[in-house]
């Protein structure tokens, strides 16, 4: 199998490409490449994955993303249903760096921005919720002139810098695995687990998926996402069933079972261990005001 190393098309008299993604979802498979990669979602919503973390995007959400993150951003599931109206649209510069070359571009004036580089091996957000200076800058990026692409890129990590609301994603940095097929065995559970979550998957069906018996699977899911199978599968499920929550006018017990739980109790058991509150608490919460980011839940990739 070949390693989920995605080829950024690049060109050789260029330190950076500027990308326009338009259509009916983004590239959707688990993957990592060399070059810093920052992002402007303008539309379409879905899951992020980034590091070992798993959330929301939305857009005018800003990312910036480090050389060999992995990462995805999978839309919705209604973005691939048949004869689906939905769009998806982002802009993105792929960055060349090497951070063992000293300040970026070899200019001190840049050491801040060097900085931001080096965070964002944990992956660097803002989410803007609307239009703003830095988003505009982003969207007109691709159609400037070489030179004006990078002083304008220069001046959004500028701000990327010095903004008060930059979050990291990542707990942890990531590392390359020394085996290239892990990346292809994480991806075919992580996509797996995405498109069955609100059916029963069993520990056969997904090690399976992997090409593992269930105890390899087991030791290996283990090592490189320091988690057990039910526990990511909880997860990602009961991040949906937020979602669900704050979207949908459906009840507690009919996102339980959107979720792939056939058993009340044990959603409630579940959402509470992950979440911190209780389904009835946590759609109080959101009525009320924005839940702090401890809904946030993370799944690990090394």
């Amino acid at each position: 199998m070949k390693p989920l190393l995605f080829r950024v098309p690049t060109v050789d008299s260029r330190s950076f490409r500027v990308q326009v993604d338009d259509g009916p979802h983004l590239y959707n498979r688990l993957h990592f490449h060399p070059e810093y990669q920052l992002t402007l979602i303008r539309e379409g919503v879905g899951t992020l994955v980034a590091g070992d973390r798993i959330d929301r995007f939305q857009p005018f959400d800003v990312l910036l993303l480090g050389a060999n993150l992995p990462h995805v951003f999978r839309n919705d599931p209604s973005y691939f249903e048949a004869g689906s109206t939905q769009r998806a649209l982002s802009y993105s510069v792929f960055l060349r760096y090497n951070p063992t070359d000293g300040p970026l571009f070899g200019l001190p004036e840049l050491e801040h921005l060097t900085h931001l580089l080096r965070d964002s091996i944990y992956g660097v957000r803002i989410r803007a919720t609307q239009p703003n200076a830095l988003t505009s800058q982003l969207e007109e990026l691709h159609r400037l002139r070489p030179f004006e692409q990078l002083t304008c890129l220069f001046s959004v990590l500028d701000q990327l810098a010095a903004h008060p609301n930059r979050e990291m994603l990542s707990a942890t940095a990531y590392e390359k695995p020394r085996r290239p097929d892990d990346h292809q065995r994480l991806d075919n559970v992580f996509s797996f687990i995405m498109n069955r979550y609100a059916q029963p998957i069993t520990l056969e069906d997904v090690a399976a998926e992997a090409s593992l018996t269930p105890g390899a699977f087991c030791r290996f899911f283990r090592l490189h996402t320091r988690k057990t199978f039910s526990r990511l599968l909880n997860e990602v499920r009961i991040k949906h069933a937020c979602r669900m929550l704050q979207e949908t006018p459906d009840s507690i017990s009919q996102i339980a079972l959107a979720c792939g739980y056939g058993n009340l109790s044990n959603f409630n058991r579940q959402f509470k261990a992950i979440t911190g509150l209780t389904p009835g608490h946590y759609l109080r919460a959101v009525d009320q005001t924005p839940l702090p980011g401890n809904t946030d839940q993370k799944i690990g990739f090394r």
